[in-house]
């Protein structure tokens, strides 16, 4: 019956490692910036109501909220390429809360701009406006987690039948919760250092202001990253047996992978509580790119069977792939321009 209820796969025009590698890549990017917007509105949320004194790297929500946006559609079409047939079926089984985050995404793109403002002239509203639009994000989140673990399980499919009002959620899937605060819980470590880097190129800010700022977000990402390796274990006693075997052994590569991240993980949180900006900084890229690439082989693992895109036939056209290529790297080029353009002091 799990079968027969699987659409068809469409051909590739490459090779799928091409759109595998590509996934990884771009989502890497687009996860980065994510967290920076959530994590980063959730911060700013505490420090407003803790009465802080507002500060220039709130302004950036709007502007972060609008590069993820873009940012977050060639991991959505690469995710589309290799697994269409899983992603749009459970996409249609939560289709109304599925197809609110676009109207939700404007309300919290706007709640973010009331905020940067209002702040000064209006401050209850502006902080209503930012608590709206954290508590929008935090929607999205939990919508996108839903959808990604709702397509690797077809067996779950059958709801649907019984309900076609297009409400249905993946609520009873084990994993659902430690994968959510797992997200939840990384964004807001990944934003507290992303605001110390913000601060450690910034010009116009004394050095005392600037070391303050680095070791507060050195300490929260340090205390956020502790919960992370809870939630992290938590998550894997979620898994399938067949899957939380494969990271304990089972599988040589996914183990020792998995390994390797406990162990920056472990070193980040010594390096981030003792101070060292510089190290933490770099080893976080390849965290980030550890916990992705470890998503991605539990995604394989729960499709393997029936979904697997080194399976799916290729009809070659390459002209697509050369033109995307081209315009990725330039719109790299022009993101780069524009965090250069955030982080840049105003000329007074």
């Amino acid at each position: 019956m799990i079968y027969q209820i699987i659409p068809s796969a469409e051909a590739l025009p490459v090779n799928w490692w091409w759109f595998q590698v590509l996934l990884i890549v771009t989502f890497l990017l687009h996860l980065i910036l994510m967290n920076f917007i959530l994590g980063g509105s959730l911060l700013t949320l505490w420090d407003a109501y803790r009465k802080k004194t507002f500060k220039r790297e709130s302004m950036t929500i709007p502007t972060l909220i609008a590069l993820t946006i873009n940012l977050g559609v060639p991991p959505l079409l690469f995710l589309q390429v290799l697994y269409g047939n899983f992603f749009y079926t459970s996409s249609v089984i939560m289709a109304s809360p599925w197809i609110l985050i676009i109207p939700i995404l404007i309300l919290a793109y706007y709640g973010a701009y009331i905020y940067v403002f209002k702040t000064k002239k209006s401050p209850v509203f502006a902080k209503t406006s930012l608590t709206v639009t954290a508590i929008f994000l935090l929607y999205i989140a939990f919508m996108l987690v839903n959808n990604n673990t709702l397509m690797l399980r077809p067996e779950r499919w059958e709801m649907y039948f019984a309900n076609q009002s297009g409400w249905q959620l993946n609520l009873g899937e084990p994993t659902l919760w430690p994968r959510y605060l797992h997200f939840i819980t990384a964004a807001i470590a990944v934003a507290s250092l992303g605001k110390a880097i913000f601060y450690h190129f910034k010009k116009n800010n004394s050095e005392e202001e600037k070391n303050h700022e680095k070791t507060r977000g050195l300490k929260i990402f340090g205390f956020a990253t502790m919960i992370q390796v809870i939630i992290g274990l938590w998550f894997w006693l979620s898994l399938p047996e067949s899957i939380g075997t494969m990271f304990t052994g089972g599988d040589l590569f996914a183990t020792i992978w998995l390994m390797l991240g406990i162990a920056i993980a472990l070193f980040l949180i010594y390096s981030s509580i003792n101070g060292k900006f510089k190290t933490t900084t770099f080893l976080l890229v390849f965290l980030l790119l550890n916990m992705v690439i470890n998503r991605e082989m539990v995604r394989h693992a729960y499709l393997k069977d029936i979904g697997n895109p080194a399976n799916l036939s290729v009809s070659p056209e390459y002209g697509s792939l050369a033109m995307f290529l081209v315009v990725f790297l330039i719109g790299l080029g022009v993101l780069y321009y524009m965090i250069k353009l955030i982080i840049k002091p105003k000329q007074a």
